[in-house]
């Protein structure tokens, strides 16, 4: 396994990006700016090296990052109603950047700070644990929070990201990563023709301004229902209101406990399939269903479910604050949760 880096510029900022690659080809691409992933390498059943993780084609764009592009997102991922909250009996007021609600932290969230790092060479698997410190007060949110975001590759072609926090008083903390995936390693193409299983019975309802109303609503009889692998499309084409609000899927599941693999994306034409683990609660399932216009590589300009970002998470919190208990980091606790991406070829029948 290999590791290198380069000196790049961000907008005003000169960071760094980080490759790791495995024996077999499979290569990861992060920078330490909002510790965006970059590119994410895998062969398809022909043997060919494609990225199927979105990305722009000029690095400078990832200073504004329109659409959090591959980068952590904290200190909360996903809506908060309102943007507000109350702990311990005190009501906090968070910069808002959704519209009447915040959103993935705020404007100048976890996706926007400059990490420090520490480089792990393990047999069969490269680590960089990536350093973050939050100021108390920071986008409104409570306490000092330190902690870290670790990827971890391995030879057995697996992106496994792991995350860490503490805080010096109570607060939230809600941490993803904000890859958008497209298996054909073509963004051109439509995501509407991957297969996608969720291992969840419940989703998130969602109000009109798409954040959540507390009601979590059973995926049986519904196009949320992914319980086995279906056609996203197929889904999406179904006429119901809480597609409509959101014009495609922007919806969390609540997993349940019965399947170790909570997730699996499969692309009938490249072979490429991609199972995720985790020991979190939820994913928010977002199907592209916004352009800002985004130029990607080779000088495309990104058309609307081009990609599906998989955002594993707490449930984001809703009306009344609900599934605020979820999010709850206390004084004295340390938050560590972990998801793991495996990627292989098969032929999907």
């Amino acid at each position: 396994m290999k590791v290198w880096r380069k000196r790049v510029s961000i907008g005003p900022l000169d960071v760094e990006e980080i490759f790791l690659s495995t024996t077999k080809g499979m290569m990861v691409s992060f920078l330490t700016y909002g510790g965006i992933i970059t590119g994410i390498y895998v062969p398809d059943k022909e043997g060919t090296l494609e990225n199927v993780t979105m990305s722009f084609g000029d690095q400078k764009d990832y200073h504004e990052n329109a659409g959090y592009l591959g980068a952590i997102i904290g200190r909360t991922a996903g809506r908060i109603k309102e943007g507000k909250f109350t702990l311990k009996e005190k009501e906090y007021t968070l910069s808002k950047n959704y519209g009447p609600n915040q959103g993935h932290g705020g404007p100048h969230g976890f996706h926007k700070k400059v990490y420090t790092y520490e480089i792990i060479e393990e047999q069969n698997q490269i680590s960089v644990k990536l350093a973050f410190h939050s100021k108390h007060m920071e986008e409104g949110y409570p306490g000092e929070v330190q902690g870290f975001v670790t990827y971890c590759l391995t030879e057995a072609q697996e992106l496994l990201i792991t995350y860490e926090g503490k805080s010096t008083v109570d607060t939230l903390l809600n941490l993803t990563n904000h890859c958008y995936f497209n298996l054909s390693g073509s963004f051109e193409e439509s995501i509407k023709y991957h297969e996608l299983m969720i291992a969840a019975d419940v989703f998130t309802e969602l109000d009109e301004t798409s954040a959540p109303t507390g009601v979590l609503l059973p995926v049986e009889n519904t196009p949320f229902d992914f319980r086995f692998m279906r056609e996203i499309g197929e889904e999406m084409a179904i006429d119901h209101p809480q597609l409509s609000i959101a014009k495609g899927y922007d919806h969390g599941f609540l997993f349940n406990k019965k399947n170790p693999v909570k997730l699996r994306l499969a692309h009938r034409f490249s072979g490429r399939v991609m199972e995720v683990e985790t020991d979190d609660e939820a994913v928010v399932i977002y199907t592209q269903n916004y352009t800002q216009g985004q130029i990607l590589p080779g000088g495309r300009k990104l058309k609307e479910g081009r990609a599906i970002a998989i955002e594993i998470q707490r449930l984001p919190i809703g009306d009344k604050e609900a599934f605020k208990e979820h999010s709850v980091l206390k004084v004295g606790e340390i938050y560590k949760t972990y998801t793991k991406f495996s990627f292989f070829c098969e032929e999907v029948n």
